[in-house]
């Protein structure tokens, strides 16, 4: 397996991601948002790139279950219903939505991916549950594993970084146990996301606390968002990303599991996975 990451979806094809199997990673906050939000019951989350495409699919779409998201420059758009703060997302708010969302880096990076063969939506709040579903892919050792980092306002961000090199750490480690160590080639852009890790994954928190989005955040007065982004597997469901929407998740946490039955969220009409609930 081959293992890719881009810092940055600037300048990337969509057609190179074609038939890839894709992590796409905005730690701050998009990839934690969907995760809240897919948590909470949201029938759907669709992201594009600019607001025009957004107030576009939902006048196509337009009904009492379609809500506008997103945000820029770190704030709400003016007229939207919900801004990019995963504490939005609650079940009152999105449970059975189709959620629009566009944001300034997480969205667009999404919407490169629309012709991957697999795209995970990953952040730390789901980190354990997407190596979960990694190592569940079929023939994951001789694919090409690309990890798309939405970056911060088109240029390099730290939280995206630390979170892919922490992601290759550990499926690194998972593949060792399990024999496959020597099918694993990580490309010059890998490397540098597993020393990235290596020198600030320690404390997550404060890595984010120190980041420039980190700063831009903090100014804002979103302390919140960012511990709440800092919380490892604390949201244990990966988000799945087919075509242009996100409907599927999967949920790799009995308890949660249970949870979400229990409030009607999830409905698996007894199609329940040994490892993982796909719903």
């Amino acid at each position: 397996m081959q293992i890719s990451v881009y810092f940055s979806p600037n300048h990337l094809d969509e057609l190179e991601l074609r038939d890839k199997i894709v992590v796409a990673i905005d730690v701050l906050r998009a990839s934690t948002t969907i995760a809240y939000a897919m948590r909470s019951g949201a029938r759907e989350v669709i992201p594009v790139a600019t607001v025009e495409q957004a107030m576009k699919i939902v006048g196509n779409l337009y009904s009492t279950s379609t809500m506008l998201c997103g945000e820029r420059g770190g704030k709400r758009i003016e007229g939207f219903s919900l801004g990019n703060s995963p504490f939005e997302y609650t079940e009152e708010a999105v449970r059975g939505k189709a959620l629009i969302l566009t944001t300034t880096n997480g969205a667009v990076a999404l919407t490169k991916a629309k012709y991957a063969r697999q795209c995970f939506v990953t952040s730390f709040v789901n980190l354990s549950a997407t190596i979960e579903a990694l190592i569940a892919t079929d023939r994951l050792t001789s694919e090409h594993l690309i990890i798309l980092c939405s970056g911060h306002e088109e240029k390099f961000s730290l939280e995206d970084a630390t979170c892919a090199g922490m992601l290759i750490n550990r499926l690194i480690s998972r593949l060792g146990a399990t024999g496959h160590l020597e099918a694993i080639h990580l490309s010059d852009s890998a490397r540098a996301a597993l020393s990235v890790f290596q020198q600030y994954g320690g404390d997550i928190y404060k890595t984010l606390l120190d980041s420039d989005h980190g700063h831009d955040l903090l100014e804002m007065g979103f302390e919140a968002d960012i511990k709440a982004a800092s919380e490892l597997d604390s949201v244990p469901l990966v988000p799945v990303l087919e075509q242009n929407a996100i409907k599927k998740k999967l949920i790799f946490s009995d308890m949660l599991r249970l949870q979400l039955e229990e409030s009607g969220i999830l409905k698996t009409d007894g199609k329940v996975l040994r490892k993982a609930t796909a719903v």
